[in-house]
């Protein structure tokens, strides 16, 4: 009886470690979104909404329908870790904090049929982690899906007028609305 005690314990602590660990995030990612424009003119289109949202264009490749853009190396300072956040799912423990990040876009273009074209957007982000020891790596981190959101959303509204990425909040984030009383 004495045996099982700190065997259970054991098993306890290690239990309740696993659940303290890293908390699996559920990440949602836009599917591609489909246009009713032709492949050129879709290319068009998504280089006008890289240049509004600021990217610059490093590689294209209008054969593959790729484009990549230049690494946005904005992120830095002392709320590095907060603002990757926003955009990444990161996990971090007391020893190790993220100091820098950068980011850039990968933009592919598929031809559906002839007057339709998917667009694919997927953000590659990485990070300067910094241990307690003081030794530095750039990390990669998975994209939480908010950048490849903005950039569809942008697209859809130039070529559409709606924004289908929209995320919908939860009851208590909304803002309150006016309430208007009829006699």
């Amino acid at each position: 009886m004495s045996i099982r005690r700190p065997a259970c314990l054991i098993l306890a602590v290690l239990g309740c470690a696993t659940l303290l660990g890293a908390p699996a995030a559920k990440v949602e990612m836009p599917e591609p979104l489909e246009l009713d424009l032709d492949l050129p003119m879709a290319l068009e289109q998504v280089l006008l909404v890289t240049e509004k949202l600021g990217y610059e264009v490093v590689e294209q490749d209008r054969a593959a329908g790729l484009i990549r853009t230049r690494d946005d190396e904005t992120i830095s300072g002392a709320y590095a870790d907060s603002e990757l956040k926003k955009i990444a799912v990161v996990v971090t423990d007391y020893q190790t904090s993220f100091h820098k990040g950068k980011y850039y876009m990968e933009l592919q273009l598929s031809f559906l049929a002839p007057q339709r074209t998917a667009v694919a957007a997927s953000a590659v982000i990485r990070g300067l982690k910094r241990s307690a020891d003081g030794t530095e790596e750039w990390a990669p981190l998975k994209s939480n899906g908010v950048l490849e959101m903005r950039f569809l959303n942008e697209l859809s509204y130039l070529v559409t007028g709606k924004r289908p990425y929209e995320k919908k909040l939860q009851y208590w984030q909304k803002s309150s609305q006016e309430i208007i009383l009829r006699k």
